[in-house]
Order: C-alpha cells, then structure tokens, then sequence
C-alpha cells in the first residue's frame, strides 16, 4: 500500500514534517518547545533544513522570487510583469474552497474511517496511511509495521527533548491532542517512554484542562472545542454534538475531529464531509477545509501591501464581494460553513472591506468582548496573540465618526503591541512569519493616516515572507497567500514605476526652471519633495499627468503664499490680484521682476492646465479654474492686509479664516481633474467649499498645522487656536491641546468617511482628497525631518 508523501511526528521541538523514508532529524522543521504545561514562552525559532527541501516536503515547488536583472531589457521586463499579472489573475478567478498543503495528521485520523461495505477490518480511504497519529493509524490496520518501528524509534529519540524549554508558540490545541494519542498509543501496547517527566506533566495538564471544561456549554453553543473532539473523546457525548455540526457535516471544518464524530456516530453527513475531502486532495487530507474566506482575505491584503494590487482592481473587488456574501453575522472565519467566527479574519474582512466601500459595521466586535469587556480572538475564550490585536489595531484605524469600540480597541490593541515589542515577545500562535516583528513595530510608528502606500510597499518587500507557514494543528501552506510570484511581481513593478517618476519630475524642474522660480523668497516650493509625496501616495502610472498638475500647483501655491507674506510693497500686490482677477499680464509688466516672474508662472501654467483639463473632461473648464485662482489671491491679499492686526474672534472665525489660508481647493482640484474620471457638474458642487469632504479636510488640516506651529512657536505670544481655546474656556494649555486633539480626530473620521462611503463624488477625486491630508501631514510634521531618506528609499530600485 503506498504511502503518503508526508508524514507528521513529534519531533524534539514539538512536530516535525518528514517524507516517507527520508531520515527525520535531517528533514526537520523545528517548531516549539514544550517544558511546563503551565508555561510557554518563545525563545528561539530554528529552521534545520532549507526553506526549498521543507516546500518539497509540502509537495511543491519553490522559485526564488528576484526582481529584474541588470541584463534585463525594459522590454522583457515588461513582458515578465504582463506574464506575471496573467496568472494571478488566473490564480484569482480559480479560488474556490482554498489551495493548501497536505496534513499528515489529519491524513491520519481519515485514514482510520474504517470501510462502510468492506467491513470493520478495513479502511475506508485505503491510499490514505499515515505520525504518533500515523503510528497509531498504521497499528489499526495492523500494516506498514517497518514504519511503525521507525515511528516509534524516532519519538523515543526525541521525546526527552520536550521539556528543554517553554514555548507558547504550539499547534493548535496540543496540550490535549498529544495527550490523548499517547494514551491510545499505551492502550495499543506501543512501546514509549510513558514514564518520562515531562510525558507525565502534559498527560497530568491535559486532565485537569478536559476537567475544566463546562459540558453543557460545549454541547450546546459553537465553540473551538469542536476543532479537536479527537482529543476529547472521554467525554464527549456524540449523539448531542451533533447538534453542533456544519452545514457542510464538518466540525469546524477539521478532517480530523470530523473523522473521529463519524466513527462514534456513523453519520452519514460527517463521512460525506470527508469523502469530500478526499476526493478533492486526492491521498491525503489538509488540516482544514473550506478555508475560502481566508485565502481571500489573506490573499488581497498580501497583494496590496506589496503595491500590485493596481493590477487586479477587478480581482479585488469580485473577491470581496464573495467575502461580504458569505461573511457571518458574528463575524468571519477560515471558511463559510464555519459557525465560530475569530477576531483575526473579521478586522481583516472588515477593514478590507470598508476600504473598498462595502457598507461593513464595527457593531461586530461586541461578539468579541470576554466577561470584562476586553477583546479576545474567539468568542467565549481568553486567548489573544499578536496576529488578532495587530489586524484589530489595523482595522481600527479606519473608524467611521461614532465608532466607539473601535476607539477602545484602538487604545487597547496598541497598548498590547507596543507591550510586545518592548518585550521582544512578538511570536503570533497562528503563523510563522518572516518579519512579523518589524510589521508591528513599524505599523506603530507609522499609523496608516500618516503612510504612504509606496513606501509601506517597499517596507512590505523586505518584511513579506514568500514562503512562509501556518500553524493550525498542523504547519501548512497557502499557496494563494504566500507566492513567490507575487514578490517577483512586486519587484518588477516597483522598479518600472520609478522609471516614470524619473520622468515626471525631469519635466517638472524643467517647467520649473522655465518660470524664473529661483528667488530666496520662494524657496519653499520645493518641486521635488512636493512630487515625492504626490508619487508617495498616489502612485499608479494612470495617474501621472494628476501628479505633474498636482505638483506644479502646489508649488505656485506655495510661491504665492511665500510672496504675498514678504513682498514689501502691499500696493505691487494689489496690482498683481487685479491681474489676476482681469486675466491680464499686461499689468504686472511694469513691476519687480519677482512679482512678473511669479504672475507669469501662474498664467501660464494655468492655461496650460486650463487646456488639459478641459480636454480630460471635454467641457471648458477655464472659468471654474479661474473662479478658483482669483478667490485665494484676494485671500492672500485680505490677510496682508490685516497681518499686522491682533487677532480678535472666537475659535471657529479662526479656524475658519485659516481654512482659507491652506487653499486645498486651488491645491488639490486641478489635479483632481486630470485623474481619469469625468466629473459631472453635480459633483463639482459636491467638491466646492461648502461642501463636507473639502470643509472636514480643511477643518482636519487647519488643526493639525496649528498644533504642530504651537508646538514649534509656544512661549512666542502669538495667537494660535490653543491660546484662543484657553481664552474661551478659561482651561489650562493641557486641557485645550486635549480637547483640540480630541476635535481633530472626530474630524478625521468624518474625513474617512466622507473618502470611503459611496458619493456622487468619483472616488479618485475623494481618494485625491485624502492623500491630500496624508501629504500636509507628513510635510507639516517631524516626518518631514526624514524626507532625504525616504526619498532615497523610494527611488532606489529594489533588488
């Protein structure tokens, strides 16, 4: 009979994956220690074989992932990327109930289903053997006894080594899996140290666990205790757990835990379940199955961090939709037959659906919530690991106004983090990754409305861990998560599109350098950062000529705000606004060559744009333009000339009249013109100053400026919305900066959402508007003291 390509044991560090008459300690995958069955704790992780012989035990292949290299043509680079988003797609349209890897132990247990017409004496599944559970399996049926010794001979080798060290790092429910089988392995005469300590001490915890248990709760509501009925079978009573079985016959779509109900009970539903499953793996079983809404999730969020995700717009939202279609009203699992629900994949789900404008709400999470009101990964539990509070924290940071558990999961989530970083304890119990140390710690430091999507995606490129596993019973791989061809791709897009920044801030200076705009006065345009967190944030190549116009305006707003501060004389200025609001170069010709100078670059970049965007939206645009042009230059003028007045008003005329300042609809509109959506004359009502996203942005950005220069200026004097807000409320300068921040976040979550609900407003002009505010930020803020690095980190291809 032949034998399955892996075969699981327990190994000195707890499981080991080995192919069938390969020597296991040179075959093994090194995963935990297990020394007090009170106590884990992570202390090494060690890999004994190469990443390409443990993908060959899988059952797989496992290209190195490189990007283009110096040899390669942009041309056959092209072609490689073309190929490349070719077949993630097709990996996309191809998802079903999820590509994973084989599970031996799971295999295992299957392989025990004795035959329903051949009698009891023989398997069921007869290409199924297969561990101490393939050991077991194979004394069954009472064959394979050379395997059996070889077992057998390899746990006695390394079962000692069990008690080296702690580890909180173990599959999923060992301490009352491992247990139970050496139990049946004594039952079975099978010859091991049962005498050993440490066996005595996880034998001694599995009891008083399984008596803690609440019976009638665990027969009477979807716990996680379902997933491991094979080590509960002393006291389990089947014909009621039954009551608790999926919709698809599983228990919680566990092979293993479905395989032992069938054998106690002999449903029928359980053994379809099951010869289901075999019938789609062919000889062996996974660990879990369905894990549709998982590979999903997992699989999006993997594509947009590496900055690909511009390729499969269509891919992505197909993919959520089927996502929000299957999603439980308790929140989300590994598969939709699944009726226990995990913190993990619902913040996922969630923020991934939110992001991409699915109506989702955080009312969820209460599910969520133990005894004390604190969050926990799966309902009625106690547990929480890194991986649960990293993606809760993620998902919190996308709030709508009015989301108050998601503002006390944001506080506790990042108190959790930051706990495990400083403590170097951030080991996740449900994957081996790469880098999940350096995702937190810097996911901490750059909370998401202060990123920008390329630099997050050159971060991701080094912390994405192509090839890395997951742990559930068992270690297995999802090959629609982790793929070398999507750091391949990654690679190579990353690469191309620095080619086309090149390119646009070339023809920026040059336009740049065309205007005169070389005078101390203006040196704080800054073309080049300016374009730098334009590309940071919107970066795909469609969008190239918004972010050219989007650059050049900011730079003239900038010039004129710089010019209109420090011109000395107010009666040139008043010439220059007439000009402006006449449209008419003629009168600044007699004026100071930086006043020329700066009104020439203004007009004709404006008719420039004028043009282009009246060709993108195929109506004449001008007038719109203009309108905005001449009302921010009579506010330029209208603040010089009351510069020298004290500041006289209550808070909300301040803030108002520093909205005004910012000039985000002159910054930020023209660009939004040119990024590809045509924008109706309804919208364009939605986009002036009364409305709701441009006042939240403004309202957002008037706060945060002013808080940063109070930070800069404080003991100067002069009037800031702090002073202002002492003023009024006769508060302490703590009690003002605390309810100013806290108004500057309720604002934010308007901003949010005004980006993320559905609107007349295309989203691209939405989303312009949001990466707006990310931009002011990061140049308003102690980010910006980086800028060189960042700026080299971007533009420095990948290897």
């Amino acid at each position: 009979m032949e034998s399955l390509a892996c075969n699981l044991l327990p190994s000195r560090l707890g499981f080991s994956l080995v192919r069938s008459g390969v020597d296991g300690p040179h075959a093994r995958l090194s995963l935990m220690r297990f020394r007090s069955p009170s106590s884990f704790k992570v202390k090494q992780l060690s890999w004994s074989k190469p990443w390409s012989a443990l993908t060959h035990d899988l059952g797989t292949w496992s290209p190195q992932a490189t990007g283009a290299s110096q040899e390669d043509t942009q041309e056959e680079s092209d072609q490689r990327i073309e190929q490349l988003v070719g077949e993630i797609k097709e990996k996309f349209r191809a998802m079903n109930d999820g590509e994973t890897s084989p599970s031996a132990y799971d295999t295992a247990w299957v392989a025990r289903v004795p035959s329903v017409d051949g009698g009891a004496d023989k398997p069921h599944f007869p290409m199924l053997v297969n561990t101490l559970a393939c050991v077991l399996a194979l004394e069954t049926w009472k064959i394979g006894q050379d395997q059996i010794e070889k077992g057998l001979q390899y746990l006695r080798d390394n079962v000692k080594f069990l008690d080296e060290q702690s580890s909180s790092l173990i599959t999923c429910g060992f301490e009352l899996v491992f247990p139970a089988m050496l139990n049946e392995a004594k039952m079975l005469g099978l010859d091991l140290p049962y005498n050993l300590p440490c066996l005595q001490d996880i034998v001694k915890f599995a009891e008083k666990k399984i008596k803690r248990i609440p019976l009638d709760v665990m027969h009477s509501v979807h716990t996680t205790m379902l997933y491991n009925l094979e080590a509960l079978q002393e006291v389990v009573q089947w014909e009621r757990i039954l009551k608790l079985q999926s919709r698809d016959g599983s228990f919680l779509s566990s092979p293993a835990s479905t395989a032992v109900a069938y054998m106690k009970t002999g449903d029928k539903k359980c053994l379809e379940f099951l010869t289901f499953v075999v019938n789609r793996f062919g000889d062996n079983a996974p660990c879990q199955y369905p894990i549709d809404l998982l590979e999903r999730i997992w699989a999006i969020d993997t594509i947009q961090r590496l900055g690909i995700d511009h390729h499969f717009r269509k891919e992505i939202y197909d993919t959520l939709d089927y996502v929000y279609r299957n999603a439980g009203k308790q929140g989300v699992s590994w598969g939709r037959d699944n009726p226990v629900p995990d913190i993990d994949d619902t913040c996922m789900a969630l923020r991934l659906m939110r992001l991409q404008g699915f109506p989702v709400s955080s009312d969820v999470l209460e599910y969520f919530k133990d005894d004390d009101g604190t969050l926990i990964c799966f309902p009625g539990q106690t547990h929480r690991g890194v991986s649960d509070m990293f993606n809760l924290y993620r998902y919190s940071q996308v709030a709508f106004p009015g989301e108050k558990i998601l503002k006390e999961a944001k506080a506790f989530a990042e108190e959790y983090l930051k706990n495990c970083v400083e403590n170097n304890e951030v080991n996740d119990k449900w994957s081996l990754k790469k880098a999940l140390d350096k995702e937190v710690d810097h996911a901490l430091k750059v909370p998401w409305r202060m990123s920008f999507e390329r630099l997050e995606a050159r971060e991701y490129i080094d912390q994405y861990g192509e090839l890395d596993v997951w742990i559930a019973k068992t270690i297995y791989w999802m090959y629609n998560v982790n793929d070398p061809k999507y750091m391949e791709l990654a690679k190579l897009d990353y690469n191309k599109l620095q080619t086309l920044y090149k390119a646009e801030i070339d023809s920026i200076l040059k336009w740049w350098n065309s205007c005169s705009f070389d005078d101390p006065l203006v040196g704080n345009a800054c073309p080049r950062e300016t374009h730098f967190a334009i590309a940071a944030t919107l970066y795909e190549p469609e969008f190239s000529h918004s972010r050219v116009a989007y650059t050049k305006c900011n730079c003239i707003e900038n010039t004129l705000r710089d010019l209109f501060e420090s011109h000395e004389s107010v009666e040139e200025l008043k010439v220059m606004c007439l000009a402006v609001e006449k449209w008419d170069p003629s009168m600044v010709r007699s004026l100071p060559s930086i006043v020329k100078a700066t009104f020439m670059g203004m007009y004709d970049t404006t008719n420039e744009l004028s043009a282009q965007i009246s060709n993108a939206q195929r109506k004449e645009m001008f007038p719109y333009l203009h309108d905005l042009r001449v009302k921010q230059i009579k506010h330029y003028m209208k603040k010089r000339e009351t510069s020298g007045e004290p500041y006289i008003g209550s808070l909300e005329e301040y803030i108002d009249q520093n909205i005004a300042d910012l000039g985000v609809a002159i910054r930020v509109l023209p660009a939004m013109f040119l990024i590809g959506e045509c924008v109706q004359y309804y919208a364009l009502r939605c986009l002036d100053e009364k409305s709701t996203i441009q006042d939240h942005l403004s309202s957002y950005l008037t706060i945060f400026v002013d808080l940063q220069t109070h930070k800069v200026n404080q003991g100067e004097g002069r009037s800031d919305a702090v002073t202002i807000y002492m003023e009024e409320e006769d508060c302490s300068k703590e009690e003002a900066l605390r309810s100013l921040n806290a108004i500057m976040e309720n604002t934010f979550d308007e901003l949010v959402h005004d980006y993320l609900k559905p609107s007349l407003v295309p989203r691209g002009c939405r989303r312009l508007m949001f990466e707006h505010a990310r931009i002011v930020q990061y140049l308003h803020s102690d980010e910006y003291k980086a800028i060189d690095s960042d700026m080299e980190r971007m533009f420095t291809p990948v290897q």
